[in-house]
């Protein structure tokens, strides 16, 4: 836990140094202010600290991802970090003592640091220890193992194809790994995420305060299940958990500028900048991009000078972000998405053979299906895998799921209401007063009309690209809490609304006794689950990674490590595969670094 805290002290500080600089920079950027009377701009003031954090976490991932294109990502890679924190702390001196001086006086002045330090405990004492996820030592392990090494190597996806998928949380991983220090690798990231949407959720508490509901309240209770749900398991570096985190937070904070009456455009930017990044994370992701509906309509609409510049300076933007990503693809696998086929633009010696890269495609999809047996069960028709699918889900997730289904369907009702009723009411009102104003919101508790069908249809187009790619519960867990959550979420609002003062706090008191009852029993239940595998090494260190029986092979006089029983080798027999690969793979040079390539007959 000790260790957990230290690194989480220095990813804080190096992340708020990063996303402090740039988004106060790019406050200033043509177009990412806004006018005042008098024609006079505006720097655009962050109301949300984490959003500095979160910023500084995108940028050092970036730097983690072109870093690994030349090098392993180690301790050269973590000074200059500290160079460039320390420049940044220079220039912006000032304004930086400032914001860290407001944080300070507001945490205290409500006295809410202590909930704040409470659950910055609380969850680096989860990410201390727990159970570490199959694939982690199947080969997230192995693969934070290669970047911290070697940073990218050609054709790493022919030793292990695992090692094809290709995710940006693998090299911030590396990054803050400190495997340079005393030869752990430490793996603190995911939880580091989930630490960031705890602290996103702390803002449940105001419900009562404020006397009513809004939107991202439903979000946060979902998250908050979330995060009980993956506490024991955040431990482990697995993409699922950066992407669903990191997912819930994107939603909770676009919900909470809605209601907060955003008019700037260059939060919604921002905001869909870090959907690209999350596409990054996990390509199951990719629906997000509908997100970038709300902010590109705001810029092309009264299209001006300023408005312009934003538009390119965010594809710029999305394209840095993107194209590393895109680029250790190709150095890994070959293919530009592996293992998408489909979009077959390079033909180098590396390259996975596309038969292999077809098959891993259709054994994912049919592994989301609840089928082992891909030979048997891959071309399995709809009627027959999906109520085998759904019997096999647990309760709670079964509950949800048919409430993801009751959700979309009132989504397309009101849609269709919205547009047959209120839209041609709204268009003769605006053709007889002003022209149409995007981000109208009637009430404070509620979210404008054209925003909540955007995130609504957002968050089902993800629902259903999940279902119809690899069903697999982990990989949508987010998506079946989320819609039922935003969409239902707001249907209760509108009934809530219509009831009187005395029945409104009547409901408010009730529903926080049952909330408050309802984190004491999660909270009890998570003490004694703990309990039962308390080991005090783990208030100081940090549980290490699987370890298993291996077996050696040789390729060009090197040793490669493979499991004797099972496919996980965890992170420090290597370099490691799942078998004995003599005469399947062979390097391409005489050192690793050289990268492999597939035996052709």
């Amino acid at each position: 836990m000790l260790t957990v805290i230290l690194i989480w002290m220095y990813v804080i500080i190096t992340t708020y140094l990063v996303g402090f600089g740039f988004l106060t920079s790019f406050s200033g950027w043509p177009g990412m202010n806004r006018k005042k009377a008098g024609h006079v701009n505006k720097t655009y003031e962050f109301r949300f600290r984490e959003s500095y954090l979160m910023a500084g976490v995108v940028l050092l991932t970036v730097f983690a991802q072109v870093f690994s294109l030349f090098t392993g990502v180690g301790l050269v890679a973590n000074i200059i970090v500290v160079i460039a924190c320390n420049l940044i702390l220079i220039y912006y001196r000032s304004e930086i003592l400032y914001d860290v001086y407001q944080l300070i006086h507001r945490l205290r002045q409500g006295g809410t640091w202590i909930i704040y330090l409470a659950v910055f405990l609380i969850m680096a004492y989860g990410t201390s220890h727990g159970f570490m996820h199959y694939d982690s030592d199947l080969y997230h392990a192995q693969a934070i193992h290669w970047i911290e090494d070697y940073g990218i190597i050609k054709g790493l996806g022919n030793l292990h194809v695992r090692l094809a998928y290709n995710s940006a949380a693998f090299p911030l991983s590396a990054l803050f790994s400190m495997s340079f220090l005393v030869g752990q690798s430490y793996h603190v990231m995911a939880g580091f995420f989930a630490l960031l949407l705890a602290w996103q959720c702390v803002d449940i508490m105001n419900v009562y305060r404020r006397g009513h509901f809004v939107i991202s309240d439903f979000a946060r209770l979902a998250a908050i299940y979330y995060l009980f749900t993956i506490y024991d398991e955040m431990m482990a570096p697995a993409s699922d958990y950066f992407l669903s985190t990191l997912v819930f937070y994107i939603i909770i904070h676009w919900l909470d500028m809605n209601v907060r009456h955003e008019k700037s455009y260059v939060p919604y930017i921002l905001l869909a900048l870090l959907g690209v990044f999350a596409i990054t994370v996990k390509l199951s992701a990719a629906p997000l991009l509908l997100l970038c509906i709300i902010p590109v309509q705001r810029l092309l609409t009264d299209r001006n000078k300023e408005k312009m510049a934003a538009f390119w300076i965010s594809v710029g933007l999305a394209a840095l972000i993107v194209l590393p990503f895109l680029i250790r693809n190709v150095v890994i696998s070959g293919w530009l998405l592996y293992p998408v086929t489909f979009l077959n633009f390079f033909g180098f010696s590396w390259k996975i053979p596309k038969g292999v890269a077809q098959f891993d495609a259709k054994e994912i999809r049919t592994f989301g299906k609840g089928y082992n047996d891909v030979s048997a069960y891959g071309d399995v028709s709809f009627a027959q895998w999906v109520p085998r699918w759904f019997s096999q889900i647990g309760g709670i997730s079964k509950v949800m799921l048919i409430m993801s289904i009751v959700a979309a369907l009132v989504y397309i009702a009101y849609l269709i209401y919205f547009v047959v009723v209120v839209a041609g009411q709204k268009v003769q009102t605006m053709q007889k007063s002003e022209k149409p104003k995007v981000f109208e919101i009637s009430r404070r508790s509620m979210m404008n009309m054209e925003d909540f069908f955007t995130i609504g249809g957002t968050l089902l187009g993800c629902l259903l690209f999940w279902f119809f790619s690899a069903p697999l519960i982990r990989y949508g867990v987010v998506y079946i809490w989320l819609v039922p959550a935003v969409i239902l979420g707001r249907m209760f609002i509108i009934l809530f609304n219509r009831f009187g003062d005395n029945i409104k706090s009547l409901f408010m008191k009730t529903l926080t006794a049952l909330f408050f009852m309802w984190m004491i029993y999660k909270g009890v239940n998570l003490v004694l689950e703990d309990a039962a595998r308390f080991d005090p090494r783990y208030l100081v260190e940090q549980q290490d990674y699987g370890t298993y029986s291996t077996d050696t092979f040789e390729l060009g006089g090197i040793t490669f490590y493979y499991p004797t029983e099972g496919d996980r080798v965890g992170y420090y027999p290597f370099p490691a595969a799942t078998h004995d690969l003599t005469g399947e793979v062979e390097l391409m040079g005489k050192e690793l670094k050289n990268g492999f390539t597939t035996v052709t007959n």
